[in-house]
């Protein structure tokens, strides 16, 4: 029987690229796979998200409520008028698996698989399972791991290792480490660092590397170029004292920026880390410290464990630390070479194939 499938990826762009990893692989391979059609089903506010507006698929919108501030009193209305509408567009689509990136969002369509006996596929980027993983494993029939989980779950589900899955159009051409082969000719060479604060943007990482800039050593050795998200473009462009960095709002093509490092300053959301990991490209991570469940703190050192980066735990924006490691690679890059092969190591740049493949074996 042709699967009809909901992934359901909305929230931020951390469960929203994965969502459409996988989309792009289902639309490829609809025959091998024994897929119909393919949906994804996203938040309306993310309608003008790159990825969702040249999806490789039908998007459809909902616009569930998030459960907080003053909707509380009236959530259940407003949940189950798009619950409804739901049920209605699922039903019409012949829905027989759903694919649920985490998120709030993704509930509307999980809680669908559940009543209607559907198949349910769940995803987990993340080293701490989030809220969704957690309180509806035990009704999905497989689990996809981007990495290793610190906390098993309360349930026997089917569950695997297969890293996160990423966009075609990020996936390198060649798995190596090119980037750093630079460093080894002459110490002299200047080192491209990529400084990424997520689909977000990061004042604090953004403001760290402005004051890590002010440093005469570092200049002279290092450029910069910061991706600052587009909310915070113009506040930084103005705290910039001196040249020496290019400052970008967001870039809807990163394989060259990744292909331009030789490393990365970035928090440590698992998509942005799996982007690295594929690139071979050593990394500084500071996580977001109010991150849900702080999971972007056990990210960051299961990467640093690995011994694929170093994690900076901290809320203010002093670069001391920063520029203490940066200096460090400059003098000893063959540190940063062993961090660029271990970065590979842990990349799968497969994920979405084998993700899908696990979900729907043929």
């Amino acid at each position: 029987m042709s699967e009809s499938v909901i992934i359901a990826a909305g929230g931020t762009g951390g469960h929203i690229s994965p969502g459409v990893a996988l989309a792009e692989v289902l639309m490829e391979k609809k025959e091998t796979f024994h897929i119909s059609d393919v949906y994804i089903h996203s938040l309306l506010r993310n309608q003008n998200n790159p990825d969702l507006q040249n999806a490789p698929c039908e998007v459809l919108w909902h616009n569930v409520p998030q459960f907080r501030g003053l909707s509380i009193p009236i959530y259940p209305i407003l949940f189950l008028i798009q619950f409804i509408k739901t049920i209605l567009i699922f039903q019409k689509k012949k829905v027989t698996a759903v694919i649920g990136m985490g998120g709030y969002s993704s509930f509307p369509a999980i809680l669908y698989a559940i009543i209607f006996r559907k198949k349910l596929f769940l995803c987990e980027q993340n080293c701490i399972p989030g809220k969704i993983t957690r309180y509806f494993s035990k009704y999905a029939n497989k689990l996809a791991l981007s990495f290793p989980i610190k906390d098993s779950l309360s349930t026997n589900i089917d569950t695997k290792i297969l890293g996160n899955p990423i966009r075609k159009k990020v996936v390198p051409e060649s798995l190596n480490i090119r980037q750093n082969e630079n460093l080894h000719d002459s110490r002299k060479s200047m080192v491209n660092v990529l400084v990424l604060g997520g689909s977000q943007g990061a004042r604090q990482l953004n403001n760290m590397i402005l004051k890590t800039m002010e440093s005469a050593e570092i200049s002279q050795k290092f450029r910069f170029r910061v991706l600052t998200g587009t909310s915070l473009y113009d506040e930084t462009v103005k705290k910039a004292k001196k040249p020496g960095a290019e400052i970008i709002s967001y870039s809807n093509d990163m394989r060259p920026n990744y292909e331009w490092a030789n490393l990365v300053v970035a928090r440590s959301g698992a998509g942005v880390i799996a982007e690295c990991l594929v690139f071979g490209l050593p990394m500084i991570l500071i996580p977001y410290p109010y991150a849900a469940d702080n999971h972007q703190k056990e990210n960051a050192e299961y990467v640093e464990k690995e011994g694929a980066a170093h994690a900076i735990h901290s809320t203010s924006e002093d670069p001391t630390l920063l520029v203490k490691h940066l200096l460090n690679w400059k003098s000893n890059p063959e540190e940063l070479k062993t961090m660029g092969q271990n970065s590979l190591r842990l990349s799968n740049v497969n994920a979405a194939y084998q993700t899908v493949s696990y979900f729907f074996p043929h």
